[in-house]
Formats: C-alpha cells, structure tokens, sequence
C-alpha cells in the first residue's frame, strides 16, 4: 500500500467480521484460513522490493498457485523508473491469471505483490492479499460463471502503480468490458475491513453479500485508498477496495510478519470477494435514460429513479439529479451513466449547447476550498489522484441556505460538500459560492490546480555512462517500446546518468545529453575536480506527448575529452 497525503471524502463501508457465519448463498464458497497463511508465509520468503531478484521467484510461485488453479496464466513485464544502478535496469512482472466465461463481461480481482523495501517481509502489504486472492480463485473453480473473471497480481505498485497503469494502458479493448475491479491490499489484520467505492458507483456495495453485517461510516478517501485501485478509477472502471486499517503502524517494516496476522479474516474477506463474483454473474442490461440540454442544462430521467452519473467534455461530475448542471457557452459532449444491481451499464450520450454563465466575484470568508491554492498561483496545485473532492468549509454554516459549485465553468447547483469529480488530465478550476436565506451572496472562493500523473507512464529512456578507469570510456544504451496508443497518455522518459570518476583522468568535465521529440533537450555536466572522488548518478528527463499513433525517438548521449557514447530509444504506438 502506498501511503498518500491528500484529503477527500468517499464511501466506505464498515465490515465486521468477527463470529459472523456466511449465509446460504456462501455455503458452497468456503475459504480456507490455513491455506491463506501458508501461502502468505511461502510469498514472505522472497524478497519482493525493487530490485531484488527473488521478485522472480516470488512471480514463479504465484504463476504456478494460479496454474493450479486452472487459470490461463501469462506476464507482462516493464520497466521501472528511477531504478538504473540497482540493478541497472530493474524489470518486473504482473502476473495475469484469465478464467474464460461465456461473455464478453469481466470481473477482476487484483493484489500487489511487491514491497517497499528489502527491510520488510510484506505480509499484510500484501502478501496476504496475493494468497487471498488465490483462495478466491480456488473456491469458485467449481462454480459455474457466464463472465469472464481476471486474477492479477500487479507488480510495482509501492513505486508509483507501475503494474496496475501499465496493464490498462496496454489493454484499453477492455477497458468498457470490465464490470467492476475489486483490490485486496492489506485484508489480514485486526477484525474488520473496510471498502471503499466512489460515489458514481455506490451500486458495487450493494453487490457485496449481506451476511457480511455492513455498516456504512465516512472516510477520507484520498487518505484511506491509495493502491492500485486508484489506477482503474483514473481509467473510469468501477472498483472497489477491499483492506484494513489494524497493520497501518506496521507495514512496510520489519514487523509486519506473518504471524502477525488474522488469517481468518482473510478468508472471510475471500468468501464476501467470491461472493459478490457470483452475486454479479447474471448481467442483464442497464436501466434506460432519456437524456436532453434544455436552454444549457442538463434534463435526465431514468427508471425506478436510479441515481444518474453526469459527464460533461470526458470529467465525471458524480451523482447528481436532474436539472441541476448548467452548462458554459459553447459546445459539450454530455453522457449519463447509470449501473443496474449486477453492474451491467447504461450510457447516454448527447450534443448540447451552454448559455453565459458568470460565478459572483463577492469577496467574503464565508466560504472557503480548504487544499485549494489562490487563483493565477504560479505554479497552480498539482494532484495525482483520479478523484477530486469539491469540498469546502462554512465560516457560518447557519447564515447558508446553499452553496452552488462551478467547475470549470460548469454550474453545480446546490452542490454537495465533498462532490467527488473525475477530472480529465490537465488545468481545472474549482469555485464556491454561498448564498443566505434572502439569494444574495455570502462569499467565495476559487482554486486552480492541475491533474498530472495518474495518465502517465514511466518509461526508462536508457542509461549513459562515463568510465574514468583506466582512460575515458563512453557508453549509451536505450531501447525500443511498443505500445497500444492511449489518447491522453503521457511518458515521463528518464534517462540515467552514471559518472565514474577515478584517479586517472583529472580536469575533465562529463556531458550527458537527452534529445527528445519536439526538438526538447536536457543536460547535466559532472566537473572533475582534483583529488576529490567525484562519482555521481542522476537522470535527465522529458515529457513526451503523443498526438496519436506512430514512432517516437530521442537520442541519448554522454561525452568527455574526445570520447562519445550515443544511442537512440524509441516508442512505437500502434
């Protein structure tokens, strides 16, 4: 698990696990707490950090549980970032296992397997969310399934979600096939776990059995859910995350071993797991919409009043009711989306036209975005999750009778405090206004920020080296990349840069050079200064943003004295 630091607001449902016996409908999906535990001991014995190179290993052992299994089972390997010297270049692998259903409908349930570092064996994070997954997979091999149901044990997800994002962005074909994604990170510690949904897809929690005795209590999401979870809600998929707060003083230390841990728990949690895998196998369709902009705002109805998700321009605006967005002058694509009981998913899509609309300017405190930055702030606040809560704070709550939202530009009448949003990548703008009983305006506030990184991959762009012993030596290596295009994606490409200074050369300054497309170009410059060891390691990089499919190069190159090392990488997107 990684640990994240900003603040949100999402559902979360309190499940209490303990001397709670499965209902009728989990009778025949009995998971086993001994075979958790010994599973979780055998991943334990591997280290599992980056760059270790047991990582192999401990992707053989989950290959071969998940071929036991009956699982078609096969890996993706990539590349980690910011990982060139140890070893120099640091490969690992997600572990895929398949079994095929009948449809073109796809669950998956998926745990990291790596750690965060060689110091801590893992257990809770996560090796008891890798065996619980496992179990998952053994008890319902007997169990009939029309939908197609993904085991994945991610790699590299301590180092930024590595695995999770590199397995969406070379599968988008099933993307709009996946009914929900379920993650299991750290499940194995105290009595009860907790789940997390965002708002747009609340229905997932009904899908969980009811034996599991839910009560639902609030939570900060963007504090309480940072794991490979957050990859597929940035993709629009819905999911869930299944996990514990007991273990958060112990993992990635020492003591989170496995004796530690409450493998009945774990079971437990791969019996409510499998139980909802089977509460949504029936599919169906999704209930129909009737969609429409009238004079720029958003008109929906739908069956049954189901609850309705608004997006406008490719950002979900949550759960809202009819008539209340407004849509700026110009043109937008507007989509409604709403879920039936077993996940299937109604969309519908229209054209329309926005009117003027200008947010009130009144200063005041009466309304303030609390992790907001002030307007025009260079550089604005950049964040990194895929949703953002449109939270703010009341100076006199009593004097307000409601508070409207615009984002970027699009009013959100009577918006609810904490609205979870998912924003394209790119510049946003958040204002709050608050109004009194007698309509005038108390006060507001606006904030900028920008939404980087979760459509992003790390790419390793090559490595330079300049060898000092024994005369000036110069070498480059890069390679070649091909991957599915993704529109909006960007690679963050890092190019290592390794200075080895010795005795034999003085006075001599080491070049390293990145020249990326778009004529960019990044440098750094080691000087040899006397008697001091001067080695050093350190990256250039550069962004590269593709404006669809084709081939990409840079040239990497490093150079002292008369000596020249170069090479060119290379990504093809098809």
């Amino acid at each position: 698990m990684r640990q994240p630091s900003v603040p949100g607001v999402a559902a979360v449902l309190l499940v209490v696990l303990a001397g709670i016996a499965p209902t009728a409908a989990l009778d025949d999906l009995t998971a086993e707490p001994a075979r958790i535990e010994e599973m979780t001991r055998d991943l334990c014995t591997f280290e599992r950090a980056l760059g270790s190179e047991e990582r192999t290993a401990a992707a053989a052992y989950i290959t071969t549980a998940m071929e036991e299994r009956g699982l078609s089972v096969n890996t993706a390997r990539f590349a980690y970032a910011n990982c060139y010297f140890d070893p120099p270049l640091a490969l690992s692998s997600n572990i895929i296992g398949v079994r095929e259903g009948a449809t073109d409908r796809i669950v998956v349930v998926s745990a990291h397997y790596d750690t965060a570092g060689p110091e801590t064996p893992g257990a809770d994070d996560n090796a008891a969310g890798v065996a619980t997954m496992l179990e998952v997979a053994r008890i319902l091999n007997a169990t009939p399934l029309n939908q197609t149901v993904y085991f994945i044990a991610f790699g590299g997800e301590e180092t930024g979600l590595d695995g999770s994002r590199r397995w969406l962005a070379d599968n988008p074909d099933l993307h709009d096939r996946i009914v929900v994604a379920i993650n299991l990170d750290c499940v194995a510690s105290g009595d009860r776990l907790l789940a997390t949904v965002l708002p747009q897809h609340r229905w997932i929690l009904d899908a969980l059995p009811p034996s599991a005795c839910i009560k639902e209590t609030p939570a900060r999401l963007l504090d309480a859910a940072r794991g490979d979870e957050h990859a597929f809600r940035a993709a629009g998929i819905p999911t869930i995350r299944l996990y514990e707060r007991d273990s958060h003083a112990i993992i990635h230390t020492p003591d989170d071993r496995p004796e530690r841990l409450n493998y009945t728990l774990a079971a437990e949690c791969a019996e409510i797991v499998a139980g909802t895998v089977v509460g949504l196998d029936a599919g169906g369709d999704g209930p129909g919409i009737d969609l429409s902009v009238e004079n720029g705002t958003v008109i929906f109805t739908t069956l049954n009043d189901a609850p309705i998700e608004v997006i406008v321009d490719g950002t979900s605006l949550g759960v809202l009711p009819s008539g209340s967005v407004t849509l700026p002058k110009g043109p937008h694509v507007v989509q409604a989306a709403t879920y039936g009981p077993t996940g299937a998913k109604a969309v519908a899509t229209v054209m329309g036209e926005g009117v003027e609309i200008v947010p009130p300017t009144v200063s005041g405190s009466a309304v303030t975005i609390p992790w907001g930055a002030d307007p025009g702030e260079d550089p604005p606040i950049h964040l990194t999750f895929a949703a953002v809560p449109l939270s703010y704070h009341l100076d006199r709550p009593e004097k307000v009778v409601r508070v409207d939202g615009y984002f970027d530009g699009v009013l959100i009448r009577d918006l609810n405090n904490g609205q979870a949003v998912i924003p394209v990548r790119g510049p946003h703008s958040f204002t709050a206004v608050a109004y009194g009983a007698d309509g005038s305006v108390l006060g507001t506030d606006r904030t900028d920020f920008f939404l980087q990184q979760y459509g992003m991959v790390d790419l390793d762009g090559g490595l330079l080296r300049v060898d000092e012993t024994g005369g000036v030596t110069c070498s480059a290596s890069a390679r070649t990349y091909t991957y599915n295009y993704t529109p909006g994606e960007i690679y963050d490409i890092v190019v290592g840069c390794d200075y080895r200074d010795t005795a034999d050369v003085f006075l001599q300054t080491a070049e390293f050079r990145a020249d990326g497309p778009g004529g960019q170009k990044c440098e750094r410059h080691f000087f040899d200064v006397p008697v001091l060891n001067d080695s050093r390691r350190g990256e250039i990089r550069f962004w590269l943003e593709p404006e669809g499919p084709g081939t990409y190069h840079w040239t990497i190159s490093c150079s002292e004295g008369d000596r020249r090392g170069a090479e060119t990488g290379s990504l093809v997107l098809s």
